[in-house]
């Protein structure tokens, strides 16, 4: 259950994280903050339901916590890029790679909630 609430924020707003990538929208104008912040926070915030998820249902708990701590990495590197220099074309794909992850992890989460239902 948790899992489709998550996928049901987080994949629009993937899909509009690239709207704004490819110019057709600008949503940072509105809402007054840069979108790849929300999409940083909103992709540790996949992954920690993730492991809730995995620890609750008490499946794939080691597997869950590995794919999640790579899944993360892009959030990482954003919030860790204020004190670290990173490469140039690093920094300018970041904003693609974190809506590509928040895109997928939304269609994984209706994917896995659907098949638990089976």
């Amino acid at each position: 259950m948790i899992d489709s609430i998550v996928g049901f924020i987080f994949l629009p707003f993937g899909a509009i994280m690239f709207l704004n990538l490819f110019g057709i929208t600008q949503i940072e104008k509105i809402i007054g903050i840069p979108i790849v912040l929300i999409a940083a926070i909103g992709l540790i915030i996949v992954q920690v339901v993730n492991i809730l998820t995995a620890h609750i249902t008490k499946q794939f708990i080691t597997t869950s916590w590995i794919l999640c701590i790579v899944m993360m990495w892009p959030a990482l590197i954003y919030f860790s890029s204020g004190f670290t220099n990173y490469p140039e074309g690093l920094i300018a794909a970041l904003p693609a790679i974190i809506a590509s992850f928040l895109f997928v992890e939304g269609i994984y989460s209706f994917y896995i909630d659907h098949e638990s239902v089976r």
